[in-house]
Parts: structure tokens; sequence; C-alpha cells
């Protein structure tokens, strides 16, 4: 073969290995969460305090806190404490609800955590939960579904670390997130309030008291006057 016959095959085969890996880029689609494993959790690091940022499709509850707890114990060994707020006049009147489950430490779980949280005076609907993806420090994909065979009841839940994230930040982790799992949407997943109208997840409660303590009063004397 001579040399120009030899440099036009391997710029041949060159755009031919570039084809097909472009063609499988652009066939890789995203991975719905029924057939989606749960990660390898460390226990310690993804214990502690998560915020809810973002949601796909959209919930009734805002101002969500989630606080991890890691139990000294084989079984039951993780309880989560869920604070949030379903009420948009007064997002600073929240509820908890808790669930302990077993989650075996650095153990992948392909079907996921079925759970249910008891939330007075009842109990959810048992809801598999699975964590995608995390670095502990910043954030966690997680997926779930009430029925495994209808994707109309899975969601996806992007939470962070901190209570807010910058615009570029979320814009990444709702790309990101979106390009390998379902129900995650890139710039249109609904936003969680998480800003400071949020008093009862961090504030102090007597400040919200006194605010309402002064309207009840403003009210009391113009029925009076």
């Amino acid at each position: 073969m001579t040399a120009r016959g030899a440099t036009w095959a391997l710029g041949l085969l060159c755009c031919l290995l570039l084809g097909a890996a472009s063609g499988q880029d652009a066939g890789a689609v995203p991975v719905a969460c029924n057939v989606s494993s749960s990660m390898a959790l460390d226990l310690a690091k993804f214990a502690g305090i998560w915020w809810e940022i973002v949601r796909q499709p959209v919930g009734s509850n805002f101002c969500t806190q989630i606080n991890v707890t890691v139990l000294n114990q084989a079984t039951d060994n993780v309880l989560i404490d869920t604070t949030y707020s379903n009420t948009l006049l007064y997002p600073w009147v929240n509820q908890t609800m808790n669930a302990t489950l077993t989650v075996p430490n650095d153990t992948a779980a392909a079907d996921g955590y079925n759970f249910t949280y008891w939330n007075p005076p009842s109990y959810t609907p048992y809801t598999v939960f699975k964590v995608l993806d995390t670095d502990y420090s910043n954030y966690a994909f997680i997926c779930g579904y009430t029925n495994a065979t209808d994707n109309s009841t899975a969601f996806g839940v992007v939470i962070a670390r901190n209570r807010t994230l910058s615009t570029a930040y979320l814009d990444s982790l709702e790309s990101n997130s979106s390009a390998l799992y379902q129900n995650f949407a890139n710039g249109s997943m609904t936003l969680i309030t998480q800003d400071q109208t949020c008093v009862g997840n961090g504030a102090d409660p007597s400040t919200a008291f006194a605010v309402f303590y002064a309207v009840f009063a403003f009210v009391i004397y113009q029925l009076t006057k």
C-alpha cells in the first residue's frame, strides 16, 4: 500500500470510529426510576441536614428540610425527619413526619427503599425512594414512585446541603440529572420555596409569634374602635 493509500485508510478508520462514538452518545436516553438502582451510600457522609431544592412534577409541600440520622443498630438504622409546610399563607406553620428504615452501609439497592412516613395522625402511602447520585457535600439526586408499573406516580427531586443555590449551579444540577435520569427536567423543574418566609425551619419561632400577635391585635382594634 502506498503512503497516500495508508493515509486515506487511516483517515477513513478515524471517521468511522468518531461516527460510532457520536452515534452512541446520540442514542443515550435518560433512565427511568423503576429500572434505576439506588447507589451504595456512605451513611456517615450522607447523614445530616438536606434541603429540597427542586422537584418534578410539582408537589404540595415547601420549606422542606430533611434530617437524616444514622442510628447505632443493625436494623431500622436510619431515621429520617422531614419538616415541611403546606400552607401558602402561613409557610412558617410546619409539621414533621418521620420514618425509620434499614439501609446497609456502602451497599447498592437495586429496588431502592420502600417505606412509609408517620405523619400524625396517619401514615403516608408506601413510596420507593432511590438515591441516584450524590457528592455528599453539596447535592443529591433522588427519584421515587408509589407504583413501579405506572410512571405517572414517579418523581425526581434535587436536594442540597445549602438552603438556596445560585442560578448557575442549579442549572448545572438540572442539566446533569435530566441527561441521565427521567423525572428530571433541564431548566423547568419546580423550585421549592426556601426563603426567609420559612421561619419555622430555622428562624426564631418567637418572631413569627410576634408578627401573628401584632396582626391579631390590629384586627381586634379595627373591630372594636
